[in-house]
This record gives structure tokens, sequence and C-alpha cells, in this order.
């Protein structure tokens, strides 16, 4: 009968599309209601209890279970990543956990979806749900009601999921897809992975393979490896969040990408084996499990499996990725010189030192430079270079502090030390330079055009001390040097004088002055430590000199 079946067809893609749906919007209310009921919880719990591997691991795991979303923990650690509030050895292993917390959703399935009435506690948790959220009055209760509704339409999703593949079965022959060998389950791994990116949901991919397992559509090693697919689509998610992230939230996200890639290569090696395993374990209680409880102990034992491979591989995938998609300024801010074995010979730890500081220089000028160019540099753009200069004014004292344990010539010793000097005039010099900027984007630019004309001027000759200061030695560049620093000091008077006949007289406000006072005494020490530093490196290069000279061999 052509009606019969075009109606059968009907009432077959009907329900899986409306227990798809329900399932779906259940596990949607679910994770919101959860998620929005927790208030802070998320971030508390991430941002606090990953302080090691064990508890980072613990704290994806549970956080996860929590809330039924393992994207949403995902997408959140990449955030705190890409913040820079979690560290990219916390992040992963939350992650990881994360992988783990997910399959709790597969045990729900299999413990309450199939052995319970839906309707005995599906429909009442809608309804009561419903009306809490409706009726209560604070956030906590409405939206806990919420998630208690998602709990309900989730199951009830899932009962109407198991009725289509039981009369799908009956019609159409499904495990025709699972073909036989390691190209069939190839076929189902993409299948599950394609259902998970289309959803954006591998528990909604996990429990149409338990429902179809459970009804005999489709033969259970085909349906493991589609949950082995869903596991693996979620990557996806991760690598879309992180589109124009910063580096650390891509390792994050390529530390997800690791993770799944190798549990789902290592699970789909060893399916036949590892299911015939978990079925003779559970056999051994003397009853057999059902198919979808196997498949959630599967779900469970392949995610731990990965969880105990990274053990070992996670610390040197960790130095990996902290190579990779790094930016000018993450490469700017690693020592060049500094290398540990010429750490152990102070002579050359000495020229080492030297050569870091110089472009420590390098960085530091540039910063103050944009800081008193006319126009200010817009926020944020000195950010970077500053946590350059912190991050190599560390190494250079650390790398000193480690030289210092070997014994040395009083001389290198003095000299080490005076590298350390230099490196912090340097470090003055870029906070400045980050402070006066700061100020300058407040500044109302108030004051008369003849005062403003003179600023201008002084920075115009704060500048040109900079630069000499910055430049190589060079015949005469000592006394210029001096002459130009002496030159803004005398500008300096005057133009404090200036703003301050402004700030008396009225056509200046107070608060305008006092923040023009502070930018030129902030950028006049500026220019005294960039001085400063260059004659302490003058005099260093010309020690290594003589260092160089007393141990050369004498000529015959």
């Amino acid at each position: 009968m052509p009606e019969a079946e075009a109606v059968s067809t009907y009432a077959l893609i009907a329900g899986f599309l409306g227990g798809l749906g329900l399932f779906l919007l259940g596990m949607t209310l679910l994770t919101d209601g959860l998620k929005t009921a927790g208030g802070k919880a998320l971030q508390h719990i991430l941002g606090v209890w990953t302080r090691t591997r064990p508890r980072a691991l613990a704290s994806g795991m549970g956080v996860t279970a929590l809330v039924q979303s393992s994207s949403a923990v995902t997408v959140a650690t990449i955030g705190f990543a890409n913040a820079g509030l979690l560290t990219l050895g916390q992040s992963v292993w939350v992650i990881f956990g994360s992988n783990v917390g997910t399959t709790m959703t597969g045990w729900l399935v299999a413990l309450i979806g199939f052995n319970i009435r839906i309707e005995a506690f599906a429909l009442p948790a809608i309804g009561i749900g419903a009306l809490l959220y409706l009726f209560m009055k604070t956030a906590r209760p409405r939206y806990l009601g919420l998630a208690l509704a998602g709990f309900g339409l989730l199951f009830f999703g899932i009962d109407v999921l198991r009725e289509t593949f039981e009369g799908l079965s009956a019609t159409f022959d499904l495990s025709a897809l699972a073909r036989p060998g390691f190209v069939g389950l190839l076929i189902m791994v993409g299948i599950g992975a394609l259902l998970t990116v289309l959803m954006q949901s591998s528990s909604a991919s996990m429990a149409m393979a338990l429902t179809a397992a459970m009804s005999g559509a489709v033969p259970l090693e085909a349906a493991a490896a589609a949950v082995i697919g869903a596991n693996l689509g979620t990557t996806v998610k991760a690598l879309l969040v992180v589109i124009g992230a910063t580096p650390n939230a891509k390792r994050v996200a390529a530390a997800h990408v690791i993770f799944n890639g190798l549990t789902a290569l290592v699970a789909l090696l060893i399916l036949p084996w590892f299911l015939a395993a978990i079925a003779w374990i559970w056999g051994s209680t003397g009853e057999a499990p059902a198919p979808a409880v196997l498949l959630a102990l599967f779900h469970t034992a392949f995610n731990l499996l990965g969880v105990a491979l990274m053990v070992p591989v996670a610390p040197p995938m960790i130095r990996f990725l902290q190579t990779r998609f790094r930016t000018r300024e993450e490469d700017i801010a690693q020592p060049r010189f500094l290398d540990k074995h010429s750490g152990g010979v102070p002579d050359l730890a000495l020229q080492s030192l030297l050569q870091e500081t110089e472009r420590l220089a390098d960085i530091s000028h540039s910063m103050a430079r944009e800081a008193l160019r006319p126009d200010p540099p817009a926020a944020g753009t000195l950010d970077a270079r500053r946590a350059a200069v912190e991050q190599l004014t560390a190494a250079i004292s650390d790398f000193a502090a480690r030289t210092a344990n070997h014994p040395m010539p009083e001389a290198v010793g003095h000299g080490i030390a005076e590298a350390v000097r230099i490196a912090r005039y340097h470090r003055e010099t870029a906070v400045l330079a980050d402070q006066i900027a700061e100020l300058r984007r407040h500044s109302t630019g108030e004051e008369r055009p003849i005062v403003s004309e003179q600023r201008r001027a002084w920075q115009e000759q704060a500048i040109r001390a900079l630069d000499l200061a910055n430049l190589e030695s060079e015949n005469g560049r000592d006394l210029a040097a001096t002459e130009a620093v002496s030159t803004v000091e005398t500008a300096y008077a005057e133009l404090k004088a200036a703003l301050l006949r402004e700030g008396t007289f009225g056509s200046l406000s107070m608060t305008e002055m006092e923040r023009q006072l502070r930018i030129i005494s902030m950028a006049r020490r500026l220019v005294t430590q960039a001085d400063k530093a260059r004659r302490h490196t003058e005099a260093l290069e010309d020690q290594i000199q003589g260092l160089r000279k007393t141990l050369e061999p004498e000529n015959a």
C-alpha cells in the first residue's frame, strides 16, 4: 500500500525530528538553567580549584557532569586562558576532565532512559519545572525550574527517539550503513562526528547512538564507533571559538584536538577487544550488560584511557604548544642570548647579559618614543611590550643570580651586577612610558596654544635625548647626549613654570594642570633613567673590552 508506506515514512521522519528536537531543547534548557542558577560557581571552580593537575582534572569532570555540557566548560576554559586567568598547564587538564565528565549523559540515558517509564517522571518534571520558572520571583529557583523542565524534555525526547528507531529498524535495514571491517567503523566515526558538528551537541549524538543500539537498529560495534566520532566532533566548536583569540587560547584548543584525536585513534584501533573486555568484566557478575550500558561503559573507559595516555604525553605536548602560535610580542619577550651553558662561564655570561640588555634598551626606547610623540598611543598599544620588558628583566636577574653561584674574578662579578642595574633602568623607562601614555590619553588639551607649542617642543627635545641615549657608541655621542639631557632639564623648568602660571590664573583647570605636571615630571625622569642606562652601558662595554685585553695571550 503506497499510501500506508507514505504515512509510515512520515511518522518515522516526524518521530525522529521531534525526538531529536525535544532532546536538544531539553539539553539546552538543562545546561542554561544550571549555569544561570550556579551564578559565578563555574568561574570560581575553574579559577580557584585548578592549582594542581588532579584538581584541574577533577574540576573539569565535576563541572561538566553538573552542567551537562562539555562544550560550555571547554569554551569557558578557553575564555579564562584567553584572559590569562588560567595557565596552559591548568587549562589542558580541565579540558581532559571535561571529556570524562561528559560521559555522565550516556549513563543517564542508559540507566534511566531505557529502564524507567519515561512518563512516570518526565512529564511531572516538565510541569513542576515550568511552574517554578513562571511563578517564582527569585532568579535561582526560577532557573532551577528551567533546568528541571529541561531534564524532563531531554528524557521525553529519548523515549520518542527509542520508539522511532524501533519502528525504523522494522522498516529499513539500518545495519547496512555499518559496513564490515575497519572502513565501516571509520564511516560510523564520520557519521558520529558529523552529527555532533551539525547539532553542536555530542550528548545528542551519544543519545542517538545508544537508542539505535538499544533498539537493534545498528550493531553494537558500529554504535561504539559513532560514540567515538561524537567525542571527536566536539573539537570543532573549540576551533571555532579561538578564531582571533590569543595564542594561549589557541594552544588550549590545540590540546583539546590532540587529546580527542589521540583518544579516538587508540579507542578505534582496539575497539573489538575493548568492547569484549568490558562485556567480559561486566558479565563476570552473572548478568550480560544491556547494549546502552555497555556503550556508556565504553564511552567512560576510553576517555579514562585517554587521560591515562596524557599523563606522560601532556608535559612534552605543553612544551611543544608553548612554541606554537607565537606573536611578535611573545617572541621579543623570550631571551635570545641567556643560554644556560654560557651561564657556567662568567666571562661569556657577562657578554650575554650585555647583549640581552641591549635588546631590552630597544624595546623600552620604542615605548618611550611612542609615549612622547605628538599623539598619544591608543589604549593597550604598549601593554604587550611592557609585559615583554617585565619578562626580560626577570630573566636577566635570574640568569645573573645563577651565574653568581660560580667562582669569578671580582671585575666580572661587578660587571654582572652592573648589567642587572642597567636592566632595571630600562624597565623603569618602560614603566614610565606606559604611565605617561595613560595620563596623556586622559588629557583635555585645554591649555593655551602658546603653552601647547612649548610642551610639544619640550617633548621633541626629550625624544632627541632618548634617541642619543640609545645610539651605538661613537665619537662625540657622549657630549651630545649630555647636552641633550641638560637642554631637557632647562626646558623642563620653563615648562613647569608656564603650566603653574596657567593653572594659577585660571586659563587651565587645576586638575589638568596637575595632570600635565605629572606627565612632564615623569617624562623628565624617563629621560634621566635612559641616560643613566647609557652611561652605565658604556662603562660596562669599556670594562668588557679591558677584560678581553687582559685575557689575550701576550704576543711573542
